[in-house]
């Protein structure tokens, strides 16, 4: 019995190891080609960003409007750098694909987003009490988080174009 479990184990591995030197050689190869034309195809198409980075800033911008009723709440600031960490993303892959030339609407976006950005960090509008009055100058996270969804527009404008 002891002798048996070894002998099979070595017959199977022995059938295997046929089994895989036998002459496929015919269906090989149209698999290699084949998966070669697919790369090859999928290299000559430009990546799609609108599809990818919409998906993206709709999850991260989610309930961010409200969110950032109060500037100057740690919840706002949070969703204000989930937004730009996506936007950031999409930055690169712009200027991978084309830049400002082939994305120019969304680079403009792109922009007055960062502003923003900047905006609420020199006036330090987390933790502030006063940057929720509605005269502050922190009120330009709308530009972030209404600009998510702007950016998704601007985005599918560019690339359809």
């Amino acid at each position: 019995m002891h002798r048996t479990i070894p002998a099979l184990a070595a017959a199977l591995l022995l059938a295997g190891t046929l089994g895989a030197c036998s002459d496929g050689s015919s269906d090989a190869k149209p698999a290699k080609r084949s998966a070669t034309v697919k790369a090859s195809a999928a290299a000559a198409k430009p990546k799609k960003l609108t599809g990818t980075y919409t998906a993206k800033l709709d999850a991260v911008s989610d309930g961010s409007v409200a969110d950032c009723q109060s500037p100057s709440s740690v919840t706002c600031s949070d969703d204000l750098g989930a937004i730009m960490t996506v936007v950031d993303d999409l930055q690169k892959d712009i200027d991978a694909q084309g830049g400002a030339a082939k994305y120019p609407e969304s680079t403009k976006q792109i922009a007055k987003m960062r502003a923003a950005q900047q905006e609420y960090e020199d006036n330090a509008c987390e933790g502030d009490p006063t940057a929720d009055d509605p005269n502050s100058d922190c009120w330009g996270t709308m530009q972030i988080t209404v600009g998510s969804k702007t950016l998704t527009m601007t985005l599918n404008i560019d690339e359809l174009s």
